[in-house]
């Protein structure tokens, strides 16, 4: 028993160290190279678009409930479920990568860990067409994002908050949701690989 816990605990250390690279490379590609790509005076936020992907990839831990499960459950039960039910790992990736922006914006950017959680809730594990569906939804959430980010400094009192936003807003996220496949396939790769591999171990 102590050998096979020993197993997976060395596994899941492996994962995670793997974790914190790619999350580490991400945000050197971002201050190294994209910072400087500019359109318009507008960049490419490659740690939202991952953490979008990285949610709608792994999407939630919970199980789906079951019509008989949805038939007994209170309303008051449903919605908890659906609440908790967002991408737990998602909002870990948005923590890390908001903690390291804290360091260059004025706020630590709470729209990140946020919008992590919540783009568990638009898995796309079991879509044939995910890659073509990763765009749109990387499109919208990073103006949610921008959204809550914008919301974050208005209330700061940080000024010209509302022009600053809608001059950015749209052209980020366009960026983000052209990046979106690129992101996508190795990490959809990455769960396949994942999940045969679990499924052999077991």
């Amino acid at each position: 028993m102590m050998d096979i816990f020993s197993i997976k605990g060395r596994r899941r250390m492996g994962v995670i160290s793997v974790v914190g690279v790619i999350l580490c490379v991400t945000w050197i590609i971002q201050l190294a190279i994209l910072s400087k790509l500019t359109f318009s005076q507008v960049m490419c936020n490659l740690p939202l678009a991952m953490t979008i992907v990285w949610g709608a990839t792994f999407g939630s831990p919970m199980e789906r409930p079951t019509s008989d499960e949805l038939r007994v459950s209170s309303v008051g039960a449903i919605l908890v479920r659906q609440l908790l039910s967002g991408s737990l790992s998602g909002a870990i990736v948005g923590a890390f990568f908001a903690a390291l922006a804290c360091t260059i914006t004025p706020v630590y950017p709470v729209s990140l860990p946020v919008i992590g959680w919540i783009s568990g809730y638009f898995s796309l594990k079991n879509f044939n067409q995910a890659a073509f569906l990763c765009i749109p939804l990387v499109l919208l959430l990073t103006f949610l994002a921008e959204i809550i980010m914008a919301a974050q400094l208005a209330l700061m009192g940080r000024p010209d908050v509302i022009s600053h936003f809608i001059n950015i807003s749209f052209p980020e996220a366009l960026l983000n949701a052209l990046i979106a496949p690129v992101l996508f396939f190795p990490m959809r790769g990455w769960y396949e690989f994942s999940q045969w591999r679990q499924a052999s171990y077991e």
